[in-house]
């Protein structure tokens, strides 16, 4: 699964399952570009000369728009993307959410994949080659948890849908899209709603809960963006990939 020098965009790729995508994607050969709204971190993790960071707020337009025509500027074509920028807050069951929140979380979250899938398949479309997209779901677009995260749900569900019209779509163009779908994580994101004295015992519960006995690592979701975007994974698209340690195939019984 190599990449010989392809260039990949990675939204969200300062920390966390972005993070480890990047450094595996560079191991594998590619030159990679990274998005982020955290500049500080972005250019922390711009450590190689393969590797650039461009800061911009995935929500924004303008920003988003001129992140990729610095990336044009530096890198020349893309060959993929993996669209993985996002954020969880502390929500409210929905007769109490506010817009405020909803707004930010749906803005980041499903308007930063739309704007930053839109302006990759704008240069895909030009090329005339190839191309592949990988974007960030969770286990929560199929798998509801107590606690009214409803923005969040909302927007990996919708996520998902968008990926399926959009393979479709493009899959005469030969640009696959697929979606990973990622349980419980052990990256800043998944602690983000967490309060700090809570973290422990919810570490030991999701081991316990797990079938596959233990929280995931940022490095399981990375080989499989890996795979989805190199030409092994030639033949798949329109898909999303679960990747929980098997928490949604368990049945929960109350006794």
């Amino acid at each position: 699964m190599g990449f010989g020098g392809r260039v990949v965009v990675v939204s969200g790729g300062a920390t966390g399952m972005g993070r480890a995508t990047v450094e595996l994607l560079l191991e594998r050969g590619a030159r990679v570009a990274l998005i982020d709204w955290n500049e500080k971190e972005a250019q922390a993790a711009a450590r190689s000369n393969q590797l650039q960071a461009y800061a911009a707020d995935v929500s924004n337009e303008t920003q988003v728009q001129a992140a990729f025509a610095a990336i044009d500027r530096d890198f020349g074509p893309i060959h993929a993307l993996f669209s993985n920028a996002g954020v969880a807050r502390v929500e409210a069951l929905i007769h109490e959410e506010s817009v405020q929140k909803w707004d930010e979380v749906i803005g980041i979250n499903l308007r930063g994949t739309f704007l930053v899938v839109r302006e990759a398949m704008k240069r895909f479309v030009a090329q005339n080659e190839p191309a592949a997209i990988v974007c960030t779901s969770s286990c929560v677009a199929k798998l509801a948890i107590p606690g009214g995260t409803n923005a969040y749900t909302a927007s990996k569900g919708a996520i998902e849908a968008l990926v399926r019209q959009v393979a479709v779509d493009y899959a005469p163009r030969r640009i696959r899209i697929n979606a990973v779908a990622p349980g419980a994580i052990d990256t800043p994101l998944m602690w983000a709603t967490v309060p700090e004295p809570e973290v422990a015992a919810m570490r030991e519960t999701i081991d316990a809960e797990v079938p596959l006995g233990k929280i995931g690592q940022p490095a399981d979701i990375a080989r499989c963006v890996a795979y989805l975007l190199s030409d092994e994974a030639a033949y798949v698209t329109g898909a999303t990939f679960l990747i929980d340690g098997g928490v949604g195939a368990k049945m929960v019984l109350s006794v």
